[in-house]
Order: structure tokens, then C-alpha cells, then sequence
């Protein structure tokens, strides 16, 4: 499934007592680019960090829609704080990691599973042991690229605990009338691999037809069914405040895995940060760059990479 991949080293400095290095691989049919921190003292261990759904950057930031909260930057920051590599990079489309080839008609989801194997193949020829971490949608694409290497422990940061279909179901629940009856049908269509010519303008951004074959392709996983086929120390996190993904699905994750920790942190919500459950208030969050990450997170996750 993957193909050889060439690697390219870009630049390399250092800040205070974390060193930064700007990477490429070449992985399939685009050059993939990702961000190195390494604490200075020498490290056996690398975290690498999957971003989730949308155009969401390698920071954990969807700029075309106002989201800049930068909390994968900052996890890797503190990570390398706490003596810990980690490696974040911008998946395909998205950043840099694009070409006139990429297109949101090309995308599928396998191509995600393809370019996180890459990143680990490149990862193990450097470090003893690998570490990947998924966040959001980034957690499935982990999963199942966990599967197919030899990546040492892996780690879902309010991660899908449920397929598309029966996420995208829930979380329209709270909608209008009008708009469910109006996305649902189309919702069953893509379930049975019928793609949708007509999409009202406020169903565009979920049901683009630019980006029907993508979801089609994405409906073909279930997060529920492929977390039983990992067989490596996994860790589970989820906030209490998160407007996503929700506790209870978590925990099912959690019932059904191999090997796996189980930590809910209060008032944690689905960027990272901590916040109340209030709506306006916790998506003004995911467009606020200096509010920190909540202070629990880190602690737990780097607990779990030491064990």
C-alpha cells in the first residue's frame, strides 16, 4: 500500500532548551512537511501528532474558518518541555503539504492512513520508540495507521468514537427541523454510496459533491469495530466539556480495546482547553491562540508515554 518515500531535512535551529526541525518525506504522490521538537537532552521516545477533520494544520488551527487555537503547537511544545520528541505535520490539502494534484475531489481517507504510516516508517529509523497521537478524526486515521506499523503506543486525544454517519447524525440532532430533514436524506444516500447533485447552500460546507467520494470513502471505517484490532497500550482522552465527541463514547472505545487507560478530564473541552459547557463560550476557544491548553492534559498523556 505505500511506496517508497524519500526524506529531505530543511532547516534545523534551537530556542532556549527545545530544538525545531522543518521536515519533508515524500509519501506516495505529495511531499508531506512536518514540524520536528526535540527537547536537548538526548530522547529514545517521538510523539507524532495527527490533526483532525477539515483543512486543520499541523498547530491544530482551520484558518478559513477562524479557528486558530493553536493546541497541537502547544501540546508539542510541552511535550518537548517534559523531555519528549514529538513530530506534527500538515496532512495532505492542507498548509504545505499540498500540489495542483490535491484537490478536494482527489482526497480519500486511506491516503490519511497512508501518509501517517509514512511519517512512523520515517520516525523509527530515528527513534527507539514511537509514540502516535490522533486527534479528533486524526484518532481513526491513528488507529488504523497503527495497525499496519510498528508504532509502540497509541494515544486518542478526543478522539471519533463513532463512524461519520452516526457522528454527523448525532451532532445534527440539535439543529432545525428544516435543516434535518433536509441533510438526513442526503446523509443516507452517502451511506449507500449515492452521492448528491443538490445540496442547499447551508448544508454546502458538510455535503459539498466536491467532497462526496471523500466521505464515501471515510463512511468505509468504524472507529467502534477497528480499535479492537489494535493490539498496542492505547490511552483514551476525552474533556467533559467537549461539544463533540461525547464521554460516553469514549468509554465505549475504551470497553472495547485491547489494552487501554481511560482518563476524563474536567472541564476539558474539544481544542484542548479548558472552558464551561456553555456554547458561545466554548467556541470562542477555538479561535483564542493564548489560552493554554488545560492544565491536567499534559501531565496525563506524558504519565502514560513514561509507563
Amino acid at each position: 500500500m505505500l511506496n517508497n518515500y524519500t526524506i529531505i531535512i530543511l532547516l534545523f535551529f534551537s530556542c532556549n532548551s527545545i530544538a525545531q526541525e522543518e521536515i519533508n518525506i515524500k509519501s506516495n504522490d505529495i511531499t508531506s512537511y512536518g514540524t520536528l521538537l526535540e527537547p536537548k537532552e538526548k530522547t529514545d521516545v517521538v510523539v507524532l501528532i495527527i490533526s483532525g477533520s477539515g483543512e486543520t494544520d499541523r498547530d491544530g488551527n482551520t484558518i478559513k474558518i477562524g479557528y486558530t487555537n493553536n493546541c497541537l503547537k502547544m501540546l508539542s511544545e510541552q511535550l518537548a518541555e517534559n523531555k519528549i520528541a514529538s513530530l506534527r505535520y500538515d496532512k495532505r490539502g492542507v498548509g504545505k503539504s499540498t500540489n495542483s494534484s490535491v484537490t478536494a475531489e482527489s482526497i480519500r481517507f486511506n491516503q490519511y492512513i497512508d501518509d501517517a504510516e509514512n511519517w512512523i516508517k520515517y520516525l523509527k529509523k530515528r527513534y527507539k520508540k514511537v509514540i502516535v497521537a490522533g486527534h479528533s478524526q486524526g484518532a481513526l486515521v491513528g488507529i488504523l495507521a497503527v495497525q499496519n506499523t510498528k508504532a509502540d503506543k497509541f494515544i486518542s486525544l478526543s478522539g471519533l468514537s463513532e463512524g461519520f454517519y452516526t457522528t454527523v447524525k448525532r451532532q445534527l440532532s440539535n439543529q432545525p427541523q428544516f435543516v434535518l430533514d433536509a441533510a438526513l436524506p442526503i446523509l443516507d444516500s452517502l451511506k449507500i454510496r449515492k452521492k448528491v447533485d443538490s445540496v442547499p447552500q447551508y448544508l454546502n460546507s458538510l455535503f459539498n459533491p466536491r467532497i462526496q467520494d471523500y466521505i464515501i470513502s471515510f463512511m468505509e471505517y468504524d472507529p467502534r469495530k477497528e480499535i479492537t484490532k489494535l493490539e498496542v497500550p492505547t490511552l483514551f482522552v476525552i474533556g467533559t466539556t467537549d461539544m463533540q465527541i461525547t464521554v460516553e463514547g469514549t468509554k465505549a472505545m475504551h470497553n472495547l480495546s485491547n489494552d487501554s487507560q481511560l482518563e476524563i478530564i474536567e472541564g476539558m473541552n474539544h481544542v484542548l482547553k479548558e472552558v464551561e459547557l456553555e456554547t458561545t463560550a466554548n467556541m470562542a476557544t477555538y479561535s483564542n491562540p493564548n489560552l493554554a491548553l488545560h492544565q491536567d492534559l499534559v501531565g496525563r498523556v506524558v504519565a502514560f508515554i513514561n509507563k
